[in-house]
């Protein structure tokens, strides 16, 4: 899979990212959002807030980002950034560089996010800002695209025999299967359960579904 990233929106106000100055105080309004989110849930994410916890004035937050929903969009940007360059790096490090090991290197990646419990968390409450915030639901179905895409491009230099159309119908599954994994993370009954078991069997799926040509 080729996962150099695409085009990507720019949510900041042109030029606030040219000095180094300014890319910290982005890199700040985001790391205080995300906190936000993580410790003290969607509620209580406001620009006001958010500039608060970024120890500057929210007229300067302004300057940056325009609005709260600018922001969450920046934020979900920068995590699928990182995300990309965890698992490519987890690709480059596959031990005979096959499609199939590049695949499970994929899948590695994906799981190690989710044993953070910040970033479980994290998702929970964009999801449930996005049922009562229409500019977040776009910048969520945005954010889920742009995924999508990346998990259509591996099935696809994994199984080139899939086809498209069947690479972006399993694509969109296996992202499904993802993020409804999230969901079991919680340590309290009554979703607590056998997680190594349910990796398992998911990666085992996941593998079908790549190879397995009807």
């Amino acid at each position: 899979m080729s996962v150099a990233a695409a085009q990507r929106p720019n949510r900041h106000r042109p030029g606030t990212a040219v000095l180094a100055k300014g890319r910290e105080r982005r890199e700040a309004i985001l790391d205080a959002a995300t906190a936000i989110l993580v410790h003290d849930g969607y509620a209580h994410l406001s620009t006001r807030k958010i500039a608060a916890r970024a120890a500057m004035r929210p007229g300067n937050l302004q300057y940056y980002y325009r609005s709260k929903q600018d922001v969450v969009r920046a934020v979900l940007e920068r995590y699928l950034e990182r995300a990309v360059e965890s698992v490519e790096a987890r690709i480059a490090a596959a031990d005979d560089g096959t499609p199939t090991s590049r695949l499970h290197s994929a899948l590695d990646g994906v799981l190690a996010d989710q044993t953070s419990t910040e970033s479980c968390r994290f998702f929970w409450e964009l999801w449930a800002l996005a049922a009562h915030d229409a500019a977040v639901a776009d910048a969520m179905r945005e954010f889920y695209s742009r995924y999508w895409r990346r998990v259509v491009a591996l099935l696809l230099a994994t199984n080139p025999d899939l086809g498209r159309p069947r690479a972006e119908r399993r694509a969109a599954l296996l992202i499904a299967m993802f993020e409804g994994l999230t969901l079991f993370r919680s340590r309290r009954p009554p979703y607590a359960l056998p997680l190594p078991a349910l990796e398992k069997e998911l990666c085992a799926l996941v593998e079908h579904l790549a190879l397995e040509v009807p």
